[in-house]
């Protein structure tokens, strides 16, 4: 074996060592509520639920909400939670699953870090620091155990190559358009926020090399491509989720136009908290809930060495620099002095301006491994390289210890059937009106709901008197008979409105007569509809086929999937990675 081997192995396994580490409150017989954990154990069990009754590709989840069927899928990609969703299918409890699921992501985090900043500064030593003070900032930690917020946990994943694509495109000769746009597909795919943030973050960068841009216009070229990659990546998901944005008002829509976003700024010494405090996000509730959202002292300090470290290439230079600078912007942006309440209109998409703190996590942690390598390069880069790793090591373990120390009510082997109890499993203080383990904060529902979901059951409203028949109710299917009816009868179904319901309508020896488009009621926003003629005997087949939008977009989404996959280029280059 010779050196370079050797050192690879120990790096690697260095690097397990360290993931291992910060997951090792995962290692317990208890799992820590986090704000959106159990909507992501939801999430996860109601896609195996789906896989089970062969429906690959769910729009809804029908079975959550006591029922009344759930659209987490048409807003919020479920493409990366396929793999717990399989392995949730061999029969392994939920808490087991998430916790396999987390440590996987941890893996990759670390990997996508090293990867980038190896292929940046050609340094193996500045990729392995970058990649560990990366794993172990005070944001990522929050995000895993405090937040559960699998979303931007997921995007921590692709902002660091997403940073490498950006540096090829606009400083290096080697760029390549469907890496930029299928990476940044992913990062919408992951969580839609950070996407934006990235957008921005890329727009800067474009900005600051615009006369290089313009006398070299394919790099432009390059940008353009890219773009159409990512549409069309992501058209499945991306046109669906506008389609029924348009159609109705959902809750998150009122959050964002009701937010205040001064209200979740971050005092000047929340940038410097060590202790992970599982609170809130607003000033509101007081210090003792101020939740740790920061980057780490390591992170934080660390890059400053950029101003100091001796010249560089001129490329690489601009682009450390252009880092450092924006992730210390975007710390200083989410702090209590800047006027956020004058940009409601159009930032309050963000919810919290301490989302940027994912942007300042991923640029500062790039720059710490870069700046400490070369700025002690003359000196002794391995004892400071050791010094750091320790430093990093022994703050993330007392972090974490905070964590550990977290009671719980939920256990490697709790059923999902107590989970999803939100009576059992939640702390919430309020019996809410809809079932908050499997929604949490409701953000998909419509904003003039006005059910009492908990207690409502399978109740039809109809103004005809005559009684219902055969009532059947499964997996997105419903279905039930009258003996007749008027012209214009009404019918309010159990079943929350999103465009792609159908009804079919079948006679009495059961032979299609024809299809009705239902409408959401304008009091109670569930799915309705209204007969067309008087008939003698009919039976009404519910359940939601999906809308033609949806289907072109998958098309469009194939055909694009296809044509990176049969790309020699893209394939040769995967081969290198692995």
């Amino acid at each position: 074996m010779n050196k370079i081997t050797k050192k690879r192995y120990v790096l690697w396994g260095m690097g397990i060592l360290f993931c291992l580490v910060f997951c090792y409150p995962l290692f317990s017989n208890t799992l820590v509520r986090g704000h959106d954990t159990y909507f992501h154990l939801a999430r996860i069990e109601a896609l195996k639920e789906a896989y089970i009754h062969g429906d690959f590709f769910p729009r809804l989840y029908y079975e959550q909400n006591f029922n009344f069927g759930y659209g987490t899928p048409l807003f919020y990609s479920d493409i990366f939670l396929i793999i717990p969703a399989l392995i949730r299918l061999c029969g392994v409890p939920i808490v087991i699953t998430y916790k396999v699921f987390l440590f996987m992501c941890t893996g990759m985090t670390f990997v996508s870090m090293y990867y980038t900043v190896k292929k940046i500064s050609k340094n193996t030593s500045s990729a392995f620091l970058s990649a560990v003070i990366y794993l172990f900032t005070a944001y990522r930690i929050t995000d895993v155990y405090v937040r559960g917020a699998i979303g931007e946990v997921l995007a921590m994943i692709f902002i660091p190559v997403i940073l490498l694509e950006i540096y090829k495109v606009l400083y290096t000769d080697q760029y390549n358009y469907k890496y930029l746009g299928l990476f940044f597909a992913l990062l919408l795919l992951s969580h839609n926020i950070s996407f934006v943030l990235m957008c921005g973050v890329f727009g800067i960068f474009i900005l600051c090399n615009l006369t290089r841009l313009l006398k070299e216009r394919s790099r432009i070229f390059c940008i353009v491509k890219a773009i159409f990659i990512a549409i069309g990546c992501l058209a499945f998901f991306l046109f669906p989720m506008l389609e029924q944005l348009s159609t109705g008002k959902y809750a998150v829509n009122e959050f964002v136009s009701d937010s205040n976003l001064s209200n979740y700024t971050l005092f000047l010494e929340q940038l410097f908290t060590m202790k992970i405090n599982f609170g809130l996000a607003g000033h509101e509730f007081g210090q003792d809930y101020w939740m740790t959202t920061n980057t780490g002292i390591i992170a934080m300090i660390l890059p400053a060495l950029q101003f100091f470290r001796y010249k560089e290439d001129k490329a690489n230079r601009a682009f450390y620099f252009l880092c450092t600078i924006i992730g210390y912007f975007c710390l200083i942006l989410c702090l209590d002095f800047f006027p956020w309440s004058l940009f409601n209109s159009f930032l309050s998409f963000m919810q919290f301006p301490w989302r940027l703190i994912i942007v300042s996590s991923a640029l500062l942690s790039l720059m710490s491994g870069i700046c400490v390598i070369e700025y002690f390069r003359k000196i002794d880069e391995r004892r400071v390289s050791l010094i750091v790793l320790i430093l990093v090591l022994f703050i993330g373990i007392y972090q974490l210890s905070f964590v550990i120390k977290q009671p719980s009510i939920i256990f490697n082997d709790t059923p999902y059937s107590l989970i999803s109890d939100d009576d059992y499993s939640g702390e919430h203080g309020i019996v809410t009106y809809y079932n908050q383990a499997e929604l949490a904060a409701a953000d998909y529902l419509p904003i003039k709901d006005n059910v009492d979901y908990r207690n409502y059951g399978d109740y039809i409203i109809t103004n005809n008197d005559v009684e219902l028949l055969d009532f059947v109710r499964s997996y997105n299917y419903m279905s039930f008979s009258i003996s007749s009816s008027e012209e214009n009868s009404l019918y309010i179904l159990p079943l929350i409105y999103y465009k792609g319901y159908t009804i079919e309508c079948y006679d009495e020896n059961g032979n299609f007569v024809e299809s009705l488009v239902p409408y959401p009621d304008h009091e109670t926003f569930l799915v309705s509809f209204n007969t067309r003629e008087k008939n003698i005997k009919m039976q009404y087949v519910i359940y939601y086929k999906g809308t033609k939008i949806q289907i072109i977009s998958y098309c469009i989404s194939l055909i694009s999937l296809l044509l990176l996959l049969f790309d020699k280029n893209l394939k040769g280059g995967l081969k290198k990675l692995w």
